[in-house]
């Protein structure tokens, strides 16, 4: 509960639609523009691959906060 009224109101829903459409400009710009390798993302493939990153850094403790730690171990 306290991870959600965290993000809640912490700005961390604003940041997270913010930095999902930073990470589908990157992409789509350097990825598919300049490189040419792979598809363009959607901003819903941006989203998913931002939360799966989030969760991925989450577990080595990038990014949790040390509340969060401290109630899990």
């Amino acid at each position: 509960m306290y991870t959600v009224i965290g993000l809640v109101t912490g700005g961390g829903v604003a940041a997270f639609f913010f930095f999902s459409w930073v990470i589908q400009m990157l992409w789509n710009s350097i990825v598919y523009g300049h490189l040419g390798l792979l598809k363009p993302l959607s901003y819903l493939q941006a989203a998913g691959l931002w939360f799966l990153v989030s969760l991925l850094f989450a577990w080595v403790g990038i990014g949790a906060s040390s509340r969060l730690w401290r109630r899990w171990r």
